[in-house]
This record gives C-alpha cells, structure tokens and sequence, in this order.
C-alpha cells in the first residue's frame, strides 16, 4: 500500500533559524526564569523548556557530544514493567507511562481521579488475556490455583508518595 502526503510540508526552516525565532526567556508561574526554543516545526517536535539555571549545563552537554561524537549505544532491553517504571509520571493531573521505549512508542495517559478503577479493570482481565495467549501459542491454558489474585493484591497506588507529592493541592 503506498501513501502519498495530500499537504506538503513547506517548513524550510534550518533549526539555526528555528532557534532564532523562537528563543525566549520569560517567567513561569511560580515567578523563575525559563529559557525555551523550539530546533524544528511540525508534528513530532516541540519546544525545550527549562529553568535558565539549567541552561548552561545543558549547552555544555551538547557541547560535549558535538565535540566527542556520539557513540551508538545499545538500547537497554527492559522489560514493559521496568519501563513503566522508569516513565510513570504524574502531570497536571494525569498519570503517563509507556510499557515500551524507542521510535514510536506512545505513553498511556489516564486521569489519577480513574487510575485505580484503570488498575482494577487490568487486574481482572490477567487470566483471560494469559489464556488467550496461551490459546494462540499453541500451548495448554495454566489456570493453576497457586497464582495470586491479582485483584487482591493490587497495590494502591493513591498513597504512593511519588504520586501524590505532585497531587497534594486537591487534599488540602
């Protein structure tokens, strides 16, 4: 099946010019000053935003690479739960992660007001997607009696501490 792009994308810009118009210095809403730019427009990109303490180390870590190269490094096999993790976050109200890294993955968002009936719901369908699997691999269904009720023993995760360190000004 081929694709053919019905707009095309008459974005020019070099990220040198990108950077040139979009570089700003302003205050953030707790009154400290942020830097931002954008290196390229479109979809898939966005701006880089950070505190202006941090700015200098970031310019000297790109420095760094420009100067030393950047060696190709292997991607760190993780697991989908180590990934989750290494990316659960908790932002404006909502929790993201990711059960995979690299090109294209996309995180889960789900608002925290429905993250354990989210879990809950996960944890009651363990045996049947297990079985399923087992169904399509070809393999004999484990519905052994020793395995854990998952729905039991779900962690609540409302009580997490990095969780509700970014939540505490609806508790008070």
């Amino acid at each position: 099946m081929s694709k053919t792009a019905i707009f095309e994308s008459d974005n020019t810009e070099s990220p040198i010019q990108t950077i040139r118009q979009t570089m700003q210095v302003s205050l953030d809403d707790d009154g400290g000053a942020v830097v931002s730019f954008a290196t390229n427009r479109g979809k898939g990109s966005g701006r880089q935003e950070m505190s202006v303490s941090d700015f200098r180390e970031v310019v000297e870590t790109l420095q760094h690479y420009a100067d030393n190269g950047i060696s190709e490094r292997e991607q760190a096999q993780l697991s989908p739960a180590d990934t989750i993790r290494q990316t659960i976050a908790l932002e404006d109200g909502t929790l993201s992660f990711r059960t995979r890294s690299g090109k294209g993955a996309k995180p889960a968002r789900i608002p925290l007001a429905q993250y354990n009936e989210v879990v809950e719901l996960l944890c009651g369908t363990v045996d049947a997607v297990e079985s399923a699997g087992m169904s399509l691999a070809g393999a004999p269904s484990d519905e052994s009696e020793d395995a854990p009720d998952l729905e039991d023993d779900a962690p609540s995760y409302e009580d997490e501490a990095d969780i509700d360190d970014e939540d505490d000004s609806d508790d008070e």
